[in-house]
């Protein structure tokens, strides 16, 4: 393990953290709240030095699949300190663990917080906590572009998606790879908050829930998203959609590309309008359009950002198994689980298919795709749902323990590693302060393993296994 060169990397990071410190401070000044500035030039001091001490790190050494993967993992939990920092010097009274759980749940674009009322926070630390989800949703995005898919390790299968190579030299395409996503998220961000301008909101409610919803977080400014009328929330659900495409879509539209061929996303978009008309055909007496629409989007894109909306119970659990399907291959949710279970969906046609005519040639693809799927992509693909259930399973035996029903118990720990705020789905609300430390402690490993921890203990194990 090279620390020096991992840090020398995760410097760049701080860039972000810094910029975002630095912009709340100025509102802070706006709004004269003078006493909250401290905390948040403290972090600007910190992110600036070790940028310019993690400088001096760099070293002649190949950064290998190792050292990766722990660049990765390091950044998740180092990065949240920094996160937590204005909560744990704010006059709130939070202690070091509750002010790294809510960091964690913020960088993490979880979205389950400590604070019973947001609203009585002061503006200063609402916009924190929003910014908090929208630089843990660009460090998402590198991780999984930048390292994830390289052809060195190859666990996003951008192949079947784009004709170009993606990262083939992680060190020399470092800085390129980073201004290149950051141009496409705030890119992204810009279009969405441009979009929420049409919308009732003030500018303060539009900036803190563009960075919801570009994060795919579920930090808001209030206990609930309170939508005005139906205009407001199909703006809303069309950026929640916006969300859970590909991020470089409209990098890729702006410059006419041809190595993309946007195939996934329309696919997607497909789904979700036909699954809205569908139970808008069931549940028309109960239930309107805008308001399931809306439920759809945010299960989709894995944000949960509690809502005051009370959909037929019959449906909470299919928002629930959309979680689990939410995120393309490049989006800021859960992650690419859309192209793995289509893996499964095309392996089982392609069966069915061989059992009625066994002469027949079936194409090994997707989205017409000129890859063929290889079998160590079903084999990965299969590691990664038995790791899911595995977890899942242990996870939700030790909930169980807690004063909590046990549906409540495992919608819970499935919603956290599927990255959703769970409030929208518990059959009664469960806070924060309702969970002893242990669950507390699950959970922060759950919402870990949620994004990419897991992913990098199965790059060992496919190094070992499929040489």
């Amino acid at each position: 393990m090279n620390i020096k060169l991992i840090f020398y990397y995760l410097r760049w990071f701080f860039i972000p953290l810094a910029t975002g410190s630095f912009f709340v401070i100025c509102f802070s000044y706006l709004e004269n709240n003078n006493d909250e500035i401290f905390s948040y030039l403290v972090v600007f001091l910190l992110s600036i030095s070790l940028f310019f001490i993690c400088s001096f790190f760099k070293e002649d050494k190949y950064i290998n699949k190792i050292n990766l993967q722990l660049l990765i993992l390091i950044g998740w939990l180092v990065l949240p300190i920094f996160i937590s920092i204005p909560y744990f010097l704010s006059y709130y009274n939070l202690d070091l663990f509750s002010s790294y759980y809510e960091s964690v749940s913020g960088f993490l674009s979880f979205g389950f917080s400590i604070f019973i009322s947001p609203d009585q926070l002061d503006k200063s630390l609402l916009l924190w906590r929003s910014l908090s989800q929208w630089l843990g949703g660009f460090y998402y995005l590198f991780t999984i572009v930048a390292i994830l898919s390289t052809t060195d390790i190859n666990f996003i299968p951008h192949k079947y998606i784009s004709a170009s190579d993606n990262s083939l030299n992680f060190e020399n395409k470092f800085l390129k790879n980073f201004i290149n996503i950051f141009y496409c998220y705030l890119l992204l961000s810009l279009i969405i908050l441009f979009l929420l301008n049409f919308t009732n909101f003030n500018f303060f409610e539009k900036l803190n829930l563009m960075m919801t919803i570009v994060s795919s977080g579920g930090f808001y400014i209030e206990d609930k998203l309170s939508v005005f009328d139906i205009v407001d929330s199909l703006i809303i659900s069309a950026c929640f959609l916006l969300s859970a495409l590909n991020i470089f879509i409209f990098y890729e539209i702006f410059k006419f590309s041809k190595n993309y061929n946007f195939k996934e996303d329309l696919n997607v978009i497909f789904v979700v309008l036909l699954i809205s008309f569908l139970l808008l055909a069931l549940f028309s007496k109960t239930d309107n359009f805008h308001e399931i629409f809306l439920m759809i989007t945010t299960s989709i894109s894995t944000s949960g950002i509690p809502l005051f909306i009370s959909p037929n119970p019959l449906l909470i659990n299919f928002f629930i198994i959309l979680t689990f399907v939410g995120g393309c291959l490049y989006s800021t949710g859960s992650g690419f689980k859309f192209l793995r279970i289509l893996f499964f969906g095309k392996k089982f046609l392609m069966e069915i298919i061989k059992l009625l005519n066994p002469s027949i040639i079936i194409k090994k693809n997707i989205f017409n795709s000129n890859v063929s799927i290889k079998n160590s992509d079903y084999y990965i693909a299969s590691l990664m749902f038995l790791f899911y259930l595995a977890i899942f399973f242990v996870a939700v035996l030790f909930i169980s323990f807690e004063n909590i029903t046990f549906e409540n118990a495992y919608k819970l720990v499935f919603l956290t590693l599927n990255n959703t705020n769970p409030k929208n789905y518990f059959s009664n609300n469960i806070d924060f302060y309702d969970l002893d430390y242990f669950s507390h402690v699950v959970i922060i490993f759950l919402l870990f393993m949620s994004k990419v921890y897991f992913v990098s203990f199965l790059v060992i194990i496919k190094k070992i296994l499929w040489r």
